[in-house]
Parts: structure tokens; C-alpha cells; sequence
């Protein structure tokens, strides 16, 4: 199995990656190469993956596009959905725009929603609903029809400037902002430290956290609520399969490294796949699944480690090896109670935890493939 896997891997990388494959199904196109431009008629979706990519060609749905550079210079009907290290939208949008980058530069119109996380952001085109943008320098030069929420400590604004809404701004020193009259008036300012900033909270008041809602009490229910549900996944797993489970224990705990060792190249695989499957085109279509089998994995893991932790702390404690249901519920909640108090250390606290979920990842994997090295090659 491995070999065929190390096999289909090597195939990937034989293709030429100067090579700019096309596959086109329906009327969507998907692209994969080193530079990459579609131009001609239109098209209904697009997604591109490359070194330089340019989308000069009508898009009447959404556009899908990553890249080192990144150029749409067509006008997209629907939503546009790009992140590289430059990205330029010089083309109409007539949806929602989601952009990241090291410098993104809006040049056109955005009918909908514009959310960008970059260093640099230029808004040269009027943007016809709200504007969400976190970036360390931002330039407006143009219109917002509706709610801003800028996160930036550096904010310039051009001569045809305006938002119609309600402007929130996320900054270390949030006074420090000089907004013009002619851009949005005071009134419609709100000024909010970054600590403040809360992506759970109410989005029509521009994700601002309510301390009044949060406090001990809150967070003492939320975490209890987390070590019962995750003590509720490791029990129902422990049910399920018991005596796979007790397999992936014993082993585990006669050789953690090696756990943790395989746990961090099968995640690590996975994720690199997907600029494997990016590179020869069609399988663009297998990047969806490469990212599902990744968390899946990272998931599955996560319930596996907290249970070994938990077996193991009831190890060090004299206690003998789960048998019945209600022991294995005992090692879970242990377990669970385990990793919650080990992600609250701080500093190592999450590395900690990852490394539980590493290592619970890599232990299913020995278990299913048996991976083994300085194995003699036949």
C-alpha cells in the first residue's frame, strides 16, 4: 500500500510543472501549471492554481484562484475567492470578493461584500455592500455603501473616500486614527482596541467582543462543555471498538515517538498533496478530498490521543488497564480533563495538545498500514 502510495506521488511529480493543464467539464474550466492564463470566451467557474496566474477571460459564476501572483483582469459575474502572495483585481465583481495576500489591489468594482486579510490593501473600486479588512496599511480611494470594520494601525484616505455606514476600527491605539469629516462622520465611528476584536460576535456590530456576556462563569461552562463532548467522542469510539482501540493503546504507549513520528508524516502528506494534485490539473478535483482526509485524520486523532492520555494517566496512578464500559468512560473524561488542562500551560500549552493529536493520528496509521523503516526493499 505504501509503495503504491510513494508510487502515485512520483507520478504527480513527473509532470512537467511548466506545463499549463486544462481540464474543462461543462462549462467550468480548472487550470494547474507554472503560468497560467485563461483568455477566450467566457466561462462559468473557474479555478486556477499556479506560480503566476491571469484570468482575462469573462467569468459569468465564481472564480477559484491561487498563486504567487494572481491577476483577474475579466469581469467576474459571482463571487471571486483568491489569495497569493500579489493579487490584482482589476475586473468588475459581481458578487462577493474574498482575497488574501502579502499586497492586494482592488481596482474595480465589488457589487457585494469585500473581505480582505493582507500587509498591504489599496480599495480603489466602489464597494456596494460592506468592506471587512485586517491589514497592517490600508489605502481607500472610493466608496463603501456599507458597514466598514478596518483592523489596521495605518489607514490612508484618498479625495473620493466615503463610507455610508458605520465605520469600526480595530487598532492598538484606536485614537491615534484621524479619519476626515468628508470620509464618514464621528458619530458613526466606533473605536475599539484589537483585544476587542471577536469573529463569534454579533457581525452587525462589526465582531466586537461584549465582556458583559463573558466571564469565569462563561469560560467555566464552556470548558466543561468541551471535556464532556470530547468525553463523549472517546467513550463512544472505546464502545464502538474496543478491542482496536486497546491495540492502538498498547502500542502507543510501548512506543509514543514512533507514534508521533508517523502521525506527523501522514498529516504532513496529505497536506503537501494538495500541491501535487494542484500541479497536473485534473486533480484539482482531488484537493477537496486530500483536505477532508487531513482533518479527518487530525480529528480522529485528537479523540484517539485524549484517550491514550487517559489511559496512561491512570497508569502512572496504579490504576489498572480499562476493561468495562463505565473504566473506558473513566479514561476518557480523564484523558479529556487531561488535554484541557495541558492547552491552558502557557506557551507550550498547544504545542502539547498538537502533539497528543499528532501522536493519536500516527497511531491509527501504524495500525492500519503498518508503515516501517530500514525495511529491506524486494
Amino acid at each position: 500500500m505504501l509503495k503504491s502510495i510513494l508510487l502515485l506521488f512520483l507520478t504527480f511529480l513527473a509532470v512537467p510543472a511548466t506545463a499549463q493543464e486544462v481540464y474543462r467539464f461543462g462549462d467550468d474550466v480548472y487550470m494547474a501549471g507554472d503560468n497560467v492564463t485563461l483568455t477566450g470566451e467566457g466561462v462559468d467557474d473557474v479555478f486556477v492554481a499556479g506560480n503566476t496566474v491571469v484570468v482575462s477571460a469573462p467569468v459569468g459564476g465564481s472564480a477559484h484562484a491561487g498563486g504567487r501572483s494572481v491577476s483577474i483582469s475579466a469581469t467576474v459575474g459571482q463571487n471571486l475567492y483568491a489569495a497569493g502572495m500579489n493579487v490584482n483585481v482589476a475586473g468588475s465583481i459581481g458578487g462577493d470578493a474574498q482575497l488574501i495576500g502579502d499586497t492586494v489591489l482592488v481596482g474595480e468594482a465589488v457589487q457585494g461584500d469585500l473581505r480582505v486579510a493582507a500587509q498591504r490593501v489599496e480599495v480603489n473600486g466602489a464597494v456596494g455592500d460592506s468592506a471587512l479588512i485586517g491589514a497592517e496599511n490600508i489605502l481607500l480611494t472610493t466608496q463603501i455603501a456599507g458597514d466598514a470594520s478596518f483592523a489596521t494601525d495605518n489607514i490612508t484616505f484618498g479625495e473620493g473616500a466615503r463610507i455610508d455606514g458605520t465605520l469600526f476600527l480595530y487598532s492598538e491605539d484606536p485614537d491615534d486614527i484621524i479619519v476626515p469629516a468628508s470620509v464618514i462622520s464621528a458619530d458613526r465611528i466606533e473605536r475599539h482596541s484589537i483585544d476587542e476584536f471577536d469573529a463569534r460576535a454579533d457581525a452587525n456590530g462589526g465582531a466586537t467582543l461584549d465582556r458583559s456576556r463573558y466571564g469565569w462563569g462563561s469560560w467555566l461552562v464552556g470548558k466543561i462543555s468541551s471535556i464532556l463532548i470530547l468525553t463523549a467522542m472517546a467513550t463512544a469510539l472505546a464502545a464502538l471498538a474496543p478491542v482496536f482501540l486497546m491495540a492502538l493503546r498498547s502500542r502507543t504507549l510501548e512506543t509514543p515517538v514512533r507514534a508521533l513520528w508517523m502521525g506527523f508524516l501522514s498529516i504532513s502528506a496529505l497536506a503537501g498533496s494538495l500541491f501535487l494534485f494542484a500541479m497536473t490539473g485534473i486533480g484539482l478535483l482531488l484537493v477537496p478530498a486530500s483536505i477532508v482526509l487531513a482533518v479527518l485524520l487530525g480529528i480522529a486523532g485528537y479523540v484517539i490521543g485524549t484517550y491514550i492520555l487517559g489511559v496512561g494517566v491512570l497508569g502512572v496512578a496504579n490504576r489498572p488497564l480499562p476493561e468495562t464500559l463505565a473504566e473506558r468512560a473513566i479514561a476518557a473524561l480523564v484523558g479529556a480533563v487531561a488535554i484541557s488542562v495541558l492547552a491552558l500551560i502557557p506557551y507550550i500549552g498547544w504545542i502539547a495538545t498538537l502533539a497528543v493529536a499528532v501522536t493519536g493520528a500516527g497511531a491509527l496509521i501504524i495500525r492500519w498500514f503498518a508503515p516501517g523503516f530500514h525495511t529491506e526493499v524486494r
